[in-house]
């Protein structure tokens, strides 16, 4: 059984960027643990990536206060803990200085120990982002809306209503008219040393990972 770890800034990122991947993933076989390097905005979290069939972990970080050391340091000994054989978190040019943090020590964390890695989309936040491969989740799509409605306590409620839910239901729904089916989300693949990735903007079973 493939481990794949998924390491996010705050809790609704995984949710938002790959909660219907997080679900295909699951239901392809694969034992799936989500991080939330902060421990803010918490509510609702672990019973979100349940839903969805992961594993939660919470590194209890506060929001725009992360100790790069520390964090270093304890995500060093949950990669060599899990083992995992595929690793996903933020694009590597974010806006939010929490993500692009993530990012940057995730990357040089995983290319070290030379697993296969991907860049997922926050569509507020997310700069440039630029895609090879796409994950079908029209069969997932609800799901995802299902479990991000169980951490709309952890917003306000104009923010969830305005921002959060409106980035799960517009941009998977854009996507998916890119790459021809309802619903998708998409991801950039840097592979274990970021070769040139064997992708190009296409529809990828995400079983066969």
């Amino acid at each position: 059984m493939k481990k794949i770890l998924v390491v996010a800034a705050h809790s609704d990122d995984p949710i938002i960027g790959m909660g219907g991947t997080i679900k295909r993933m699951r239901e392809a076989g694969f034992e799936v643990w989500v991080l939330s390097i902060c421990g803010d905005r918490i509510k609702g979290f672990e019973e979100a990536v349940r839903f969805l069939g992961g594993n939660p972990l919470n590194f209890d970080f506060s929001y725009s206060n992360i100790d790069e050391k520390v964090l270093a340091e304890n995500l060093t000994d949950l990669m060599k803990r899990l083992n995992p054989d595929i690793v996903f978190t933020h694009w590597i040019k974010e806006i939010l200085f929490d993500h692009q943090l993530v990012s940057e020590i995730t990357l040089k964390l995983a290319r070290r120990k030379e697993k296969e890695i991907f860049a997922f989309e926050i569509p507020a936040s997310s700069l440039d982002f630029s895609f090879d491969i796409a994950v079908d989740i029209t069969e997932f799509y609800e799901a995802k809306k299902e479990a991000i409605e169980m951490m709309k306590g952890a917003f306000q409620t104009r923010v969830f209503e305005e921002e959060i839910l409106p980035s799960v239901i517009y941009t998977s729904g854009f996507r998916g008219i890119q790459v021809g089916c309802k619903f998708a989300e998409v991801f950039k693949h840097f592979g274990s040393r970021f070769p040139l990735s064997p992708y190009s903007r296409k529809l990828f079973d995400i079983s066969r990972l």
